[in-house]
């Protein structure tokens, strides 16, 4: 789950990022962002964890993307 799950955290925020540039509600999204973060906050990064705790997802993104 966690290389899945990772994976799909990554894609969540290129997600958020397009529909952010498109102009559309991103409440879903976050919300899934969220969530993912909750189960894989065990044994996540460090840093990722730090990212995603102060919004910051551009950080979170490009940390994922050296996974």
């Amino acid at each position: 789950m966690q290389v899945d799950g990772f994976l799909e955290l990554r894609r969540a925020l290129e997600t958020m990022f397009s529909q952010i540039e498109a102009g559309e509600d991103i409440l879903a999204q976050l919300e899934r962002i969220n969530e993912l973060h909750r189960e894989l906050a065990p044994t996540a990064p460090k840093m990722l964890g730090h990212y995603l705790e102060r919004k910051s997802y551009t950080k979170a993104l490009a940390l994922l993307k050296t996974l």
